[in-house]
């Protein structure tokens, strides 16, 4: 038996510190996993760990528990631990076997999420199964087993009536903003949305990334369903409330990666969604180049996986195949989009492509709730949007989770320091390169620097001349702005043409 020590550190992976003579005890070294338990009143708890072996930092009969893993599994000064090594991976045969292109068990797919869950599997086994998920892929038989098993293994929350939401799949930057308009749309007209997301894995800002800018989005159950009367709707991470706890893990390693695998794409939304207890959901698919998805056919196909899936769980759904071919309006970056939500909501106008997109969800989540017709959604929604209606609405749900609902645009601070490029010929805008502007916004240091990001000064078929700007970059480090201005101008994002394409000869 041990004695808990919390230490004042954070680590990226789950780590505990061992003293040498108790390591050699339990004979455990560092390449070791070790299972904590954690037993005290009305708790029991247990989780896997890397061992960082000392002879200084800790005593024999202490673990030290950095103050971020003690928090998230309720452990506190001196309480008391058992510690024990892993002595066998049972979700490694089964990763073989479906390299070797064989399908998994509901039972094998159990075994694997719980293990992920337990902290069992490493980040080579997390990064072995996200590779195959890539490359080899998921019938609809697994896919099924892998959302009801990502579900089990965490925490659900049960309405006394029916709620909503909607979700992108994301890979278009500035599409954050997008549940901030949206959402508060829906809710203004009589839904109920605890829109929930997970912070961003490629993207240079996710929902909750945005909205943190203007409110806390770490909220519990409690806070949840208390936010939810109050104000009607949400927008949280799901981190906080463990909804489908092994989802939060692999969006770990996908971001380390930059990948996000299809099969993957649709477990981490539904396992979120069903543990949510979620009536019905409408779904945004942007498509076009440089997103996730670059065509029509593919993204009927991902929502076919959808339709598949959620009539299995008795949720009703929509998918909208939106235009994804460059940035969602004119910002880019949590502080950056959080502005331009608040601008466009407060004037109950804004650019057609961040206006119209959020406008037709909202549409489609008061058709298929009930409370509007088959084609008389939108409508709804853009006459609550520009009186006005959708503000007022999105400032209680900030004011629920702990936000001043009077910010102001102005009142949200960018990076002091900042780099525009500018137009170095006459002609119009032929393209955004989203991945492009991706990489830039993230090399500034978005997400994880609020204040970091891209300001837009043209859309596609824009006229510019020499000099005029196209783009401003926002960082609070130079190192990271120098970094990303170099890549600006080695990426090149913004193609402008004219009527001459080339002459022949020169």
């Amino acid at each position: 038996m041990f004695r808990a020590r919390i230490i004042d550190m954070d680590y990226i992976n789950n780590v505990v510190i061992i003293h040498s003579r108790d390591a050699r005890t339990l004979g455990i070294n560092t390449e070791t996993r070790v299972v904590i338990f954690l037993k005290k009143e009305k708790v029991n708890r247990k989780f896997t760990v890397y061992p960082i072996i000392t002879e200084e930092l800790v005593n024999t009969g202490e673990i030290g528990i950095p103050a971020t893993l003690a928090g998230i599994y309720g452990v506190n000064e001196n309480d008391l631990l058992e510690a024990s090594p892993v002595t066998q991976i049972r979700s490694i045969p089964l990763l073989r076997k479906k390299a070797d292109g064989e399908k998994l068990s509901r039972e094998e797919i159990n075994v694997l999420v719980k293990e992920i869950v337990d902290g069992v599997l490493d980040d080579a086994g997390l990064t072995m199964f996200l590779t195959l998920q890539q490359t080899i892929g998921m019938d609809e038989q697994e896919l099924y087993h892998l959302i009801r098993a990502m579900v089990e293994t965490g925490e659900s929350i049960a309405f006394d009536y029916p709620v909503y939401d909607e979700h992108s799949i994301g890979g278009v930057p500035g599409n954050s903003k997008v549940a901030l308009l949206a959402v508060p749309t829906a809710v203004s007209l009589g839904l109920k949305i605890p829109k929930t997301s997970s912070r961003a894995i490629v993207s240079p800002s996710g929902t909750a990334d945005t909205m943190e800018v203007l409110a806390n989005v770490e909220l519990s159950i409690d806070d949840i369903k208390k936010a939810l009367e109050k104000a009607g709707g949400t927008l949280a991470w799901t981190g906080r409330i463990l909804l489908s706890p092994a989802d939060d893990i692999l969006v770990r390693v996908e971001r380390r990666l930059s990948i996000d695998p299809p099969s993957q794409v649709v477990a981490s939304i539904l396992s979120k969604k069903v543990a949510m207890g979620i009536s019905g959901l409408v779904l945004d698919i942007p498509t076009g180049e440089g997103a996730k998805i670059s065509n029509v056919d593919e993204a009927e196909k991902l929502a076919a996986r959808f339709m598949s899936q959620t009539t299995k769980f008795g949720i009703s759904f929509r998918a909208l195949v939106t235009f994804g071919g460059e940035p969602i309006g004119f910002t880019i970056g949590p502080a950056l989009e959080a502005r331009e939500a608040l601008e466009t909501l407060i004037a109950g106008k804004g650019t057609p492509s961040l206006v119209d997109k959020a406008m037709s969800l909202a549409g489609a989540l008061l058709e298929i709730s009930g409370k509007a017709e088959i084609g008389e959604g939108i409508r709804l929604a853009r006459e609550a949007f520009t009186k006005g209606k959708s503000y007022e609405s999105f400032k209680k749900i900030i004011e629920a989770q702990g936000g001043n609902p009077d910010i102001r645009p102005d009142d949200i601070g960018l990076g002091d320091k900042s780099e525009t490029i500018y137009s170095t010929m006459n002609g119009g805008i032929v393209s955004l390169d989203n991945r492009a502007f991706t990489a830039i916004a993230r090399a500034a240091g978005a997400p994880h620097d609020k204040m970091a990001g891209i300001r837009l000064h043209v859309k596609i078929g824009y006229r510019v001349k020499q000099g005029d700007p196209l783009f401003t970059i926002y960082s609070t480090s130079s190192n990271r702005l120098h970094h990303a201005y170099e890549l600006a101008k080695t990426l090149n994002p913004v193609k402008i043409g004219t009527m001459v394409l080339k002459s022949i000869p020169r």
